[in-house]
């Protein structure tokens, strides 16, 4: 969590502490919820750029790549859309 907040404040050039906390807090749920269900992966679908960035940044080369993936919201509404699901 502390990394993908880290990694978020350079794409944000902002001072950590004014960055919110819940879009570096969500790969930690993303790993609770593989923890604790049958799920083989999860999603996590944003439409915040450089939160997708720093997410999949810090899941990459780890256990959980492959298993937590980063969907961007457009892409995954279009997506829905096209196989009108």
């Amino acid at each position: 969590m502390d990394r993908v907040h880290e990694r978020l404040a350079e794409y944000e050039q902002t001072d950590p502490d004014e960055l919110r906390k819940t879009d570096s807090e969500l790969p930690a749920v993303a790993v609770t919820l593989l923890g604790s269900t049958q799920h083989e992966s999860v999603g996590i679908v944003m439409d915040d750029r450089n939160a997708e960035r720093s997410i999949s940044g810090v899941i990459k080369n780890t256990y959980y790549e492959g298993r937590i993936r980063v969907l961007n919201l457009w892409e995954t509404i279009d997506y829905i859309e096209s196989r009108n699901i």
